[in-house]
This record gives structure tokens, C-alpha cells and sequence, in this order.
């Protein structure tokens, strides 16, 4: 039989084909005309991609270029040769960087490339400081955003860097964008924002000093920064600081014995998402016992102890949790 597409004639065998590709095996196994005609014209294919994966069926190989990756992909997501699809897929992934990557998980999903979509993905949350400085940030839809600055793996150095990007998003098209404002901003997470760029910078914005919805998310932060609650009062994503900023609730270990039951004057923490242990402070002498530990926002007080030696309250670690971050 031979197959045509655009013009060009291919010789082939319906068994070679039916067996390569889930589509022509539906064509010629069943009763359609198409399993009896000695010539099948392919539509939406051009001739030299048909020529391509025809090669794959007698081969088993395939060589894909940058200039035939994409028709290449959709002809075998089309006539359905799974292979051909995933080594179009994996050139892709190969060639990604900050110039391409929204286009390639545009096209990955329009093509149900999930594996593909699913590791643009992760390349563009990693790489979101580059793509603002390219301003390749400003062109993306508003869904695309949204998307974006919710996910967790979103790769920011402070919290601060998340707030200015959908600052830069939104003023690049006020007039279009200004009703989104709202509803991005409840997903920054303020509490983590320095107190001081906080009121200096994001209250001060007029779009945040004219909306009461914003207005009400700057106070719950001043909330949680002032210690009122924690994130345990009120469990959310804003309640959770992102961990490319490397802020985490760790444990604080004051004092105690080493292995040989000498007593430590140190003050170490652990932090449970990395496993790591940490040196944070040290006492100015050993404790002797019957001392307290109390803890306010991200201060940590040891007063007392029975030695003779101390003879009034003091300060022992002092921002222990602000140096952990």
C-alpha cells in the first residue's frame, strides 16, 4: 500500500504500521475503507514528518532537531507513536532556559505532555527572578500568575521579591489588571515581609492603602509578627514561610549534658525539614540547674538558676530564632 501526505508518496506495510502505532492499527484492523485501499492520503501531516516516523516504524529510531521537534510532536501525538512523542519530549526538556520555557509548557499541555509541563514547571518556578528580570513575567496570563504564586516550590530569596513580582505584573497593564490585585495579594505571605519594608513599601502602595481587603491581611500580619498568634491559630498558606527563604520552626535545645554528663553552655537548634543542627548561642557560664526557659515571639529568656555563682536574672539567647532563619 502507500501512504501520502502533502504531496509525497510512501511504499509501506499495514502490519509494519499497526504495530508501531496504536492509530494505524485501529485504520487497517478494523472495517474501515482505509484497511482495503491501496492508497491512504493523511491529512494535518506534512511529508516529511509522515517520512520521519515511517523511518521509526521500519528503525525504531528517530533524529529530532530543533526545527522539526515541534511538528514532529504533533504528528506523533496525532497518529499516536507514544516513543516518538516522549524523544520529541525529552529534547524539549534539554533545551530549556529562561527565553523558552512559557512557551514549552504552553505547548506541553495543549499536547497532554504531562511529564514535560510538570518539569517546565519546576524550571520556572526556579528560575522566577531570572524570568522578572527578563520581564518575561509581565506578558503572562492572569491564571498563569496565579498559578505561579501560590505554588510552594515558587524559588525566592525573601518573601519581599514574591510581593514586588505580582507588583510588577499588575502595574504593567493597571487598567486591566488593578481587579486582580486583590486576590493575588492575599497570597503573598506577609507575615514573612520585614516589619519595616512592610509599612514603608507595601501598606504605603496605594493599591494596598486604598483596598480594605489588603488592608485587613497588612494587619493580620502585624498580628503574627507582634506574636499575638502563630500560625498554628490560623493555618493557611500565608501562615507558612516559602522554603526556597529558608525560614522554618525549629526545635531550641538550652543546655543539658553531652555524652559524658559534663553540662553544655551552649544553645543549638534543629531544624526538622533539613535535619541540621545548628549553634546559635552560648552562656556565659555553666548552668547549675533550677534555672527557666520561656519563649516570646522569636526571643527565648532563661532566668534564675541555684548556683551561688549568679547572683541576678539575665538574657541567655537572645533572637535565637531569627538567627535560625
Amino acid at each position: 500500500m502507500t501512504l501520502s501526505a502533502g504531496g509525497h508518496d510512501f511504499p509501506c506495510h499495514r502490519t509494519v504500521l499497526a504495530a508501531a502505532s496504536t492509530y494505524f492499527r485501529a485504520m487497517f484492523a478494523g472495517r474501515l475503507k482505509e484497511s482495503q485501499a491501496e492508497r491512504v492520503e493523511l491529512h494535518h501531516v506534512t511529508g516529511p514528518i509522515l517520512g520521519l516516523l515511517l523511518d521509526f516504524c521500519y528503525t525504531g529510531t528517530v533524529t529530532v532537531t530543533r526545527d522539526n521537534v515541534e511538528p514532529l510532536l504533533q504528528a506523533a501525538d496525532l497518529l499516536q507513536f507514544p516513543s516518538v512523542k516522549d524523544a520529541c519530549c525529552a529534547y524539549l526538556e534539554r533545551q530549556l532556559d529562561v527565553s523558552n520555557c512559557l512557551e514549552i509548557q504552553d505547548f506541553a499541555e495543549a499536547y497532554a505532555c504531562r511529564g514535560l509541563a510538570e518539569s517546565t514547571k519546576r524550571f520556572i518556578l526556579a528560575h522566577m527572578a531570572q524570568l522578572a528580570q527578563a520581564r518575561e513575567l509581565e506578558r503572562l496570563p492572569w491564571q498563569r500568575m496565579l498559578e505561579y504564586i501560590t505554588d510552594d516550590r515558587l524559588c525566592v530569596d525573601k518573601e519581599e521579591t514574591a510581593y514586588q513580582m505580582i507588583l510588577r505584573w499588575v502595574r504593567a497593564d493597571l487598567p486591566h489588571r488593578q481587579h486582580r490585585w486583590p486576590e493575588l495579594f492575599q497570597h503573598v505571605r506577609l507575615p514573612f515581609i520585614r516589619r519595616f519594608y512592610l509599612l514603608a513599601h507595601v501598606e504605603s502602595d496605594p493599591l494596598v492603602y486604598y483596598s480594605p481587603s489588603c488592608l485587613r491581611l497588612i494587619g493580620e500580619a502585624r498580628a503574627f509578627q507582634s506574636s499575638e498568634y502563630d500560625r498554628h491559630d490560623l493555618p493557611c498558606e500565608r501562615m507558612r514561610p516559602r522554603p526556597s527563604t529558608g525560614l522554618a520552626e525549629i526545635l531550641v535545645v538550652v543546655g543539658g549534658c553531652d555524652q559524658d554528663c559534663d553540662e553544655l553552655i551552649t544553645v543549638d537548634c534543629y531544624n526538622p525539614h533539613t535535619g541540621q543542627w545548628r549553634y546559635l548561642a552560648e552562656f556565659p557560664d555553666h548552668l547549675g540547674g533550677g534555672y527557666s526557659i520561656t519563649a516570646l515571639g522569636n526571643d527565648i529568656y532563661v532566668t534564675g538558676e541555684t548556683s551561688p555563682m549568679v547572683e541576678r536574672p539575665w538574657l541567655a539567647a537572645r533572637d535565637a530564632f531569627q538567627a535560625a532563619a
